[in-house]
């Protein structure tokens, strides 16, 4: 049997729904029940975008980073972005991707907070970036 990690988890979730929930006598642990089987449901949507949703936001200010080098050359910061423009994660597992997503988020708000007072074009850029990260692992859960 090959493991389906997403679908084990959203199974999960529904037979906690379905099957223990409404066995339950107290609504406590009914309220209970349902909170597990919604985290079920979380982890098992962001388990399988995990990936793909961490390079998108990396290429995405990968693509921001090299705009404004172009457009604000003076902005500070230059090395450490021009560092992840060129640099990837140290591996494919989730937790090597975090950490190299994690340290482009931290230079794009150290840019961001640059860009709130000298350019604002570049701030609005930054702000569609975050709607779009926003969007993408937005959880579509149901009763949510």
């Amino acid at each position: 049997m090959i493991p389906r990690p997403a679908r084990s988890l959203a199974d999960l979730a529904v037979k906690l729904v379905q099957s223990v929930a409404p066995e339950t006598a107290s609504p406590y642990a009914m309220a209970t029940t349902g909170l597990i089987s919604m985290l079920l449901l979380a982890m098992a949507q962001d388990h399988e975008r995990a990936a793909a949703n961490r390079m998108a936001d990396i290429e995405d200010m990968q693509r921001l980073f090299r705009d404004a080098a172009t457009a604000h050359p003076d902005a500070p910061g230059g090395v450490e972005r021009a560092a992840f423009c060129t640099g990837a994660p140290a591996g494919l597992m989730i937790s090597q991707l975090d950490a190299f997503h994690a340290a482009g988020l931290t230079t794009l708000i150290d840019l961001h907070a640059w860009a709130e007072e000298h350019a604002p074009s570049l701030s609005d850029a930054i702000w569609d970036f975050l709607v779009s990260h926003t969007e993408r692992n937005r959880f579509d859960l149901p009763g949510a």
